[in-house]
């Protein structure tokens, strides 16, 4: 029996290493696995989960505690407040929406920020206290272009990186060198 247990277990969670979505009451829920860690949407901190053949707890930022089964390509989890139905969805239907922190890319190593907003607004600042410069963003597959409304109508090209949360960005200033951004859970 213990001979069978791994096997099952394993292809359970190679089953559920996905990004889960669904609608929990009236918001959205993601479940994210990768391998040994899960993420749930807005969380800011991995969840140390607890995954068992047809029950998931996970404590983090948030609790998740339910039953779950997998029907039709879906993942069903029940909750006290009823059953959520979530699909699969793909990396690159993941927004590019959120708040991205890293480095400029500058011999200083300056910190910096992006907020992009779903409305089409992004805005970018040097960390801590930066003024913000506002601007737009549109994105194409795995490209994302920002116009900055600074003096000059900069624009910046990210390619977008869904499976490691990332904004990889060739240059971001004249005398800037690779920046990489990672989204923020919170």
């Amino acid at each position: 029996m213990l001979l069978w247990a791994g096997p099952v277990a394993a292809q359970r969670d190679s089953v559920l290493a996905h990004r889960w979505v669904g609608m929990h009451q009236g918001g959205p829920l993601q479940f994210e696995f990768y391998g040994d860690t899960m993420l749930v949407l807005n969380d800011h901190t991995v969840l140390d989960f607890r995954l068992s053949v047809d029950s998931l707890v996970a404590v983090g930022d948030t609790v998740v505690q339910g039953r779950y089964q997998l029907a039709l390509g879906r993942l069903l989890f029940s909750t006290p407040d009823g059953v959520v139905t979530m699909a699969v969805q793909s990396t690159l239907a993941r927004p590019v929406t959120g708040r991205w922190t890293g480095t400029m890319g500058t011999v200083d190593g300056a910190a910096m920020e992006i907020q992009v907003f779903a409305s089409g607004v992004a805005r970018w600042r040097v960390l801590p206290s930066g003024p913000w410069t506002d601007g737009e963003w549109e994105r194409n597959m795995r490209f994302v272009s920002f116009i900055w409304a600074d003096d000059e109508a900069t624009e910046w090209t990210a390619q977008y990186d869904p499976t490691g949360n990332a904004l990889l960005f060739e240059q971001t200033g004249a005398e800037t060198e690779a920046t990489v951004l990672r989204r923020i859970f919170r």
